[in-house]
């Protein structure tokens, strides 16, 4: 297997890169353990919801093939851009 060149740009690199296969190079790396944070870009909020309205939010959802949080998210998503933009 080729060795992989030592660097001196990231530009380096990925000119080097752009023309050659990873494949070629596999046996001149090695395993690394990598943890990634990543912040949470959604937050729950638990409301009460009479059984007859979740029950039409539920039937929307089904006729548009979605999950009925998605159409709800959507609905609060734009009554707060709605209120943002009239203040």
């Amino acid at each position: 297997m080729a060795k992989i060149p030592r660097f001196s740009s990231l530009e380096e690199a990925a000119k080097f890169w752009d023309t050659h296969d990873f494949e070629d190079y596999v046996g001149d790396t090695q395993p690394v353990a990598l943890k990634v944070k990543s912040p949470r870009r959604t937050r729950t909020l638990t409301i009460p919801v009479d059984g007859s309205v979740l029950r039409r939010i539920e039937a929307l959802a089904a006729r548009r093939g979605v999950r009925a949080e998605a159409i709800v998210s959507s609905w609060v998503k734009e009554r707060a851009r709605k209120e943002a933009a009239a203040r």
